[in-house]
């Protein structure tokens, strides 16, 4: 049973008590009587007790890039009601104890509060509701801090703890990012979506694996829908929740979050649980949206990474907006190589429950060519609940671009899990833009549409051959998911995992985008490089002698590498397809191989 349940009964424990025994409190808890009471619930009430923390404690704790990730790292968290804001203590140190924080050499920034109160449960808490005698519109009062740390040293670590004297969290870690633009990764989830303890568990057994699996990830991207209950009667619980069961996670890696539709309330809870950029709202001219840092941008690497808010879709004129803010963005940062759109509700998506929306016909119209004009790579979308690899896409004739996708492997088709009967590739993104959704980090899903039905819905949603435009792999297994992204100055490396209910996880797809100005992706064609299996499973490179060789399982592990030769024995791998990839002449060569 998780800390949150245990208190809950021990507050609902109380309640029966004291409803027996007259004006009974929480601190008369020592004058109760364990003979008075069985040993499982008394042992309960002994461990919820032990785990009540102080009203100074702060929770719901989380990290967020804001700014430059060099030299900036922000931060957020709540506590009850207070009239004291709260500060970030920082040392330079990999792993610090509370020892650390008393010495001279700590950086200190103080916090901004806001006072807000929030209803506690929604109707769709009914499971939860039933344990606690709390009602649906009852309210609880929070203080939410935001403070930003500046002045931060490029690739370098640190350790953090957040809140005030009588009430400091646990000791959290951050590195910020490299002043160059070195190789990086992150985590890519979206539509954690839970309302139910059993949902968040689905959820929490799905982060933790991918911060094993990836634990040298720069920061972790959650494209929206944290939660289930949205508009004015949402539900503070299922966000105290996101937080608490995974805090450890929120602790050791920072959040880049997207709104979604669920995220949005007039209670703004959204905003309140992340310290994002705010600028954006605050520019002059520009049309703000409903809730301040929920279009921000940012450099990592060598990526522009531009985060957008669809879900303020009706207001006037804000598709024009967004699109000035865009190519200010972009213009400000003409040496970044990758240009990544992270956003909620898909451009294009093959689900049966959103291909036809009304919206997602309105976004396209606007962004398309905005999409087109300042030619962005990878789309990272939300909001569907399937997995879905489109494009590279023509976004001013919604057309695939010709001769873009190669190394793709050829599978059973027309099945759930994979409609297309498509897996893996290379895609050149040099002249469109490839739409990317990997299902959902949660419990929900939906199911993807076949071409004859998305043929059938063309008069609706208004795009020809949208069957065609699903160039990857397409389809529904519903296990929760998770992406390893891998960002270098060559290649865009992305690894999707379904999770089981043991939390084991297994790689369902993977495939490279890259940015060759032929249209070709891979020019293995030149006669430059050629690679060849024989019978004794050895790879030979033929044509001219390579600077180096390295191969690729299908979770992108480097498996085997060697310089200035032309041959490698692979006896040793066991069968399946692996990615080559060699260095000529200071060009980069790949192909898919199966052993």
């Amino acid at each position: 049973m998780n800390q949150k349940n245990l208190l809950k009964r021990f507050a609902l424990f109380v309640f029966m008590v004291g409803a027996s025994a007259g004006s009974m409190i929480a601190q008369d808890i020592h004058a109760l009587k364990e003979s008075d009471y069985t040993i499982p619930s008394w042992v309960n009430l002994q461990i919820a007790y032990h785990q009540l923390q102080s009203a100074q404690q702060p929770y719901g704790i989380s990290m967020v890039l804001n700014g430059d990730p060099k030299t900036r790292m922000a931060f957020n968290w709540f506590t009850n009601l207070t009239g004291v804001s709260g500060e970030v203590q920082i040392v330079e140190k990999a792993e610090a104890s509370a020892e650390d924080f008393k010495g001279a050499d700590i950086m200190t920034f103080k916090a901004n509060a806001t006072d807000a109160r929030l209803n506690y449960y929604s109707k769709k808490n009914s499971e939860e509701i039933a344990k606690t005698g709390i009602q649906i519109g009852d309210k609880k009062d929070y203080t939410a801090h935001k403070a930003v740390a500046c002045g931060l040293k490029p690739g370098t670590t640190y350790c953090f703890r957040v809140g005030c004297d009588g009430g400091w969290s646990d000791i959290g870690t951050f590195t910020t990012a490299r002043d160059d633009k070195s190789r990086f990764s992150f985590i890519y989830i979206t539509d954690t979506q839970a309302n139910t303890a059993e949902m968040f568990e689905t959820t929490k057994k799905t982060v933790n694996r991918a911060f094993r699996t990836m634990p040298g990830a720069s920061f972790l991207l959650c494209n929206g829908d944290f939660v289930e209950s949205s508009g004015d009667k949402n539900s503070e619980w299922e966000w105290e929740q996101w937080f608490s069961t995974m805090q450890d996670c929120w602790l050791a890696m920072p959040i880049v979050p997207v709104q979604g539709n669920h995220d949005t309330s007039p209670n703004k809870n959204f905003s309140l649980h992340f310290n994002t950029d705010t600028t954006y709202s605050h520019l002059e001219g520009v049309v703000p949206t409903a809730m301040d840092g929920t279009v921000y941008s940012f450099v990592y690497g060598d990526a522009l990474f531009l985060v957008i808010n669809f879900e303020d879709w009706k207001t006037e004129g804000y598709f024009k907006s967004l699109a000035e803010w865009m190519r200010k963005e972009v213009a400000r940062h003409p040496d970044a190589k990758w240009r990544i759109a992270t956003y909620h509700k898909c451009m294009f998506t093959g689900s049966k429950s959103h291909q036809s929306d009304k919206d997602a016909v309105a976004v396209r119209d606007a962004m398309l060519p905005i999409f087109d004009e300042l030619k962005i790579d990878l789309a990272l979308q939300g909001h569907d609940h399937v997995y879905e690899v489109i494009g590279p896409v023509v976004n001013a004739s919604k057309t695939l671009v010709e001769n873009a996708v190669e190394e793709r492997v050829e599978v059973t088709g027309r099945v759930r899990e994979n409609m297309t009967g498509k897996e893996g590739g290379v895609y050149n993104v040099a002249h469109g833009t490839l739409y990317f959704l990997n299902n959902s980090a949660g419990k929900k899903k939906y199911e993807p549409r076949n071409e004859e039905e998305m043929r059938a819905e063309e008069p609706v949603h208004l795009v020809n051959n949208y069957w065609g435009l699903f160039s990857g792999k397409f389809g529904q297994t519903g296990d929760p998911t998770f992406s390893s992204v891998s960002v270098s100055k060559d290649a865009i490396d992305i690894v999707t995992y379904i999770v089981d209910g043991n939390g084991k996880e297994t790689v369902f797809d993977s495939f490279r985008v890259v940015k060759n100005a032929a249209t070709s992706v891979a020019n293995l064609s030149d006669g430059k490089v050629t690679f060849k299996v024989d019978g004794n499973k050895v790879i030979v490179v033929s044509d001219t002698t390579p600077e180096k060789v390295e191969i690729y399982d299908a979770a992108g592990v480097l498996c085997k590498k060697a310089n200035g030769a032309s041959l490698l024995d692979v006896s040793a791998l066991s069968g399946g397809a692996y990615l080559v990839k060699t260095s000529v002449a200071g060009c980069v060569y790949t192909q898919k191989i199966v052993l």
